[in-house]
């Protein structure tokens, strides 16, 4: 039983190599930007004629709960689909802040099916199923991926903080019974944050763009206190609408430790094939 659902999964790795170039990259397919700039936090609020003492809010009680970490070692269960494609793999990720994105992907729980490192600078991937890799400049990788998606906005993704930075101008700030809404516009991406108002977690994230005809939504529930007690959300769900086309992944992490010491060996074994990025007919 185990071969032949070894064969079944063969046959659909084929087609889903390219979308299974390091866990998660996939779900940011058409991500075009999120460029960090360094603006100053400003919060637009309207007056209030209410003279009952209350609580006053700021967008920065919020923005500054991002977590705060050096490594991230953890490990999910994805369900992806994208059209008729669907498949389930388990993800072990390990991450060093600002240098190094380490991913295994396993197929029917016990089959290594891929594995990948990032660094800024580059993507290596290998694929077990067929025996091929690939060794790139980071800037080939978001060709080979179909997405322009920065090195720090993947890591953000990841760890649960929002994908445009806390240090891009908030232009609207909303204070509503049980959340909070908070706006902020980078190029031409809007990016509305929902926090619950009570304890400060981050329960929804919408990115837009009308001129690339994008929507990014990621909810985030099942949050449990990891290292220092900040608050992890372990349950994602996200969809991506992208020119026409959606995506679809849900992320169930069973682990996650901060600021611990993570391995990221990576090597290509000698008999793997080299392979290159297609070229773009003409």
């Amino acid at each position: 039983m185990i071969k032949l659902n070894f064969e079944i999964y063969k046959e659909k790795q084929m087609s889903f190599r390219k979308l299974s170039i390091a866990a998660g990259i996939i779900l940011l397919m058409g991500l075009q930007a999120c460029h960090t700039t360094k603006n100053a936090l400003v919060a637009e609020t309207k007056p209030n004629a209410d003279t009952t003492k209350k609580e006053v809010l700021h967008a920065e009680d919020f923005l500054n709960k991002n977590i705060s970490w050096n490594t991230f070692n953890g490990k999910a269960g994805m369900h992806f689909e994208k059209g008729d494609k669907n498949q389930d793999l388990t993800c072990n990720l390990k991450m060093k802040k600002d240098k190094e994105i380490w991913a295994s992907l396993i197929a029917l729980g016990i089959l290594e099916a891929a594995r990948a490192k990032i660094t800024p600078d580059s993507l290596q991937a290998i694929y077990k199923i067929g025996k091929t890799a690939y060794v790139l400049s980071y800037k080939e990788g978001q060709e080979l991926i179909g997405a322009q998606v920065e090195f720090p906005v993947l890591q953000r993704l990841f760890i649960g903080n929002p994908l445009i930075s806390a240090d891009v101008k908030v232009s609207k700030f909303e204070v509503l019974d049980t959340t909070v809404k908070i706006t902020q516009v980078q190029d031409d991406f809007t990016q509305v944050l929902t926090y619950n108002k009570k304890n400060s977690t981050l329960m929804q994230l919408q990115l837009t763009s009308a001129e690339k005809d994008f929507n990014c939504n990621i909810s985030y529930g099942n949050y449990s206190a990891i290292t220092l007690q900040q608050p992890f959300a372990f349950e994602r769900h996200v969809i991506i609408k992208n020119k026409g086309q959606e995506i679809k992944l849900d992320m169930d992490f069973s682990k996650a430790e901060l600021d611990v010491p993570v391995e990221t060996n990576f090597s290509i074994p000698a008999s793997y094939e080299r392979a290159s990025i297609p070229k773009k007919s003409k």
